[in-house]
């Protein structure tokens, strides 16, 4: 799918939500939010960013119930709350999160439940509180009220942004591995903070998948993984082992602070068996329909992969008519 022209879907674009019938999308820094159908048509487009009661300071994560028509929305740098508004933007309600909370990220769990991840602050110092032991709740999908907590604790956390300082330069650099994925009405949980994998079904209750090693905990090297997407059969995920101190020292003497490439496995879930497996690069990937692949492709990326040929079939015939500064392109791999 390609977007029409009289959007713009920038480079900080991204696929929230797919089903058979939508494709939901935002712009987080800038607010927007996107509703298109299977053809790029776009249905709804809105943008409450603002510093009114109705409205948003910023879209920290969003979930589409696409059975109630509703989108909730993760405010948590100006009230820590969670506002509610129509497809087409017009506001429901809002609600606060439990006390000493940090929703960062929220999950459609079912019908009447939001999972919620309570996030790390880079600059957190003292002990951890419940919210950081236990950081995955159930919370309710019309009060915002806590209903239970995943049993699922940690005694060290990890954060996601490492805080790095040259002279009066300061930058938080996103580790972009970990979180957590939904699978039809299960997810896989992969936390920074733990070594296993879980899968968490609608019942409640975690079963793990497999350990990775090395720890998460060592110092240096560092280790982290995510989760790309997962069919009936196969997990898909990438892992990266970068060493803290060498990123830092590049970072302090003007060279950048890029991590190294990932590399790509592929894990077989009913013979235990894992693969290495060579995929290009994407700038987003989502699950949700089962047994399919969902990656947002920017347009500049596209035309590379052309020009180093790359690419066949629909994929090439997109690149081929396309220009570099287009609207991102979504591709829908669909697996037997």
């Amino acid at each position: 799918m390609k977007t029409k022209d009289d959007v713009l879907a920038d480079r900080d674009f991204r696929i929230e939500y797919v089903s058979e019938r939508l494709i939901v999308g935002t712009n987080r820094s800038k607010g927007d939010i996107f509703i298109f159908g299977r053809d790029g048509k776009v249905i709804s487009l809105f943008n409450n960013k603002g510093q009114g009661s109705n409205e948003y300071l910023y879209l920290s994560s969003m979930v589409f119930d696409e059975k109630a028509q509703e989108i909730f929305i993760s405010d948590i740098q100006s009230k820590n709350r969670c506002l509610v508004y129509l497809p087409d933007g017009k506001f429901l309600r809002q609600f606060s999160y439990p006390e000493n909370s940090r929703i960062g990220n929220l999950y459609d769990f079912d019908e009447l439940t939001l999972l919620a991840y309570n996030t790390l602050s880079p600059v957190h110092d003292g002990p951890l509180e419940i919210d950081q032991i236990m950081p995955y709740v159930f919370l309710s999908k019309k009060d915002g009220n806590l209903i239970s907590r995943l049993d699922l604790s940690f005694s060290t956390r990890l954060p996601n942004v490492f805080i790095l300082r040259a002279g009066e330069m300061t930058a938080g650099m996103v580790i972009p591995y970990g979180g957590n994925i939904k699978y039809g009405n299960e997810f896989m949980i992969v936390d920074r903070s733990s070594d296993t994998i879980f899968v968490l079904t609608q019942d409640k209750k975690l079963t793990p998948l497999f350990m990775r090693t090395p720890s998460v905990l060592n110092d240096n090297p560092l280790f982290s993984m995510s989760v790309s997407y997962r069919t009936d059969i196969y997990l898909f995920f990438e892992s990266i082992t970068y060493n803290w101190t060498e990123i830092s020292q590049r970072f302090l003497s003007g060279l950048g602070a890029d991590l190294p490439p990932a590399r790509k496995f592929a894990y077989n879930m009913q013979t235990g068996q894992l693969f290495s497996v060579n995929k290009g690069p994407t700038v987003h990937t989502v699950d949700v329909l089962g047994k399919s692949e969902v990656n947002l492709l920017q347009a500049y990326q596209l035309i590379e992969r052309l020009e180093n040929g790359e690419l066949d079939g629909k994929l090439k015939q997109v690149a081929e008519k396309i220009d570099a500064e287009d609207n991102p392109i979504v591709e829908i791999i669909r697996y037997k």
